[in-house]
């Protein structure tokens, strides 16, 4: 593929990606032959695996909240391939917050790559967006295990001999 040639796909894969047509971004990606899909190529490709896992072609999961974790894996993996030239890009950081929030439901690995993101791209309202949700995940996940300590605790109190063995003869 020439630069002439990559360049017009570019052009479309982003058309598609505005209009929701993920599925057509895959397969027209999917085309190139792995060993000539560089490093923006398999970056693109990731983005519409993880936008068609998640908002779905024409977004209709957008509006139902359905994720498809098959193609968000995949859209991980990919992201995972490209790690070493990655690492110091925003946008690579950007996707593979997304992704890991999404696939993994972890917001302290996907918090990890949401702070990178800022760290490279400090004005991004995008990256300020996703650090903070990223902190109100975490935030909402120790409020969640401090109501299950608190909640230990009483039923402690309430149930002193629960958990003992009592022998009877």
């Amino acid at each position: 593929m020439n630069q002439a040639e990559k360049a017009e796909l570019l052009e479309q894969i982003e058309k598609w990606n505005d209009t929701g047509e993920f599925s057509q971004c895959i397969q027209a990606i999917e085309t190139v032959p792995k060993t000539e899909r560089d490093y923006l190529l398999t970056l693109k490709l990731s983005r519409a695996y993880s936008n068609l896992a998640v908002l779905g072609d024409q977004r209709i999961h957008g509006k139902d909240g359905k994720v498809d974790m098959t193609p968000l894996r995949h859209a991980t993996q990919l992201l995972e391939s490209i790690w070493s030239q990655g690492e110091k890009d925003p946008y690579w950081n950007a996707r593979r917050g997304y992704s890991t929030l999404m696939a993994h439901f972890s917001a302290a690995t996907a918090y990890g790559y949401a702070q990178r993101w800022l760290a490279l791209a400090p004005e991004d309202p995008d990256a300020q967006k996703l650090v903070r949700d990223c902190e109100g995940y975490l935030e909402g996940e120790r409020t969640l295990a401090l109501d299950l300590k608190e909640r230990e605790e009483i039923i402690r109190k309430e149930t002193p001999n629960a958990g003992k063995v009592v022998i009877c003869k």
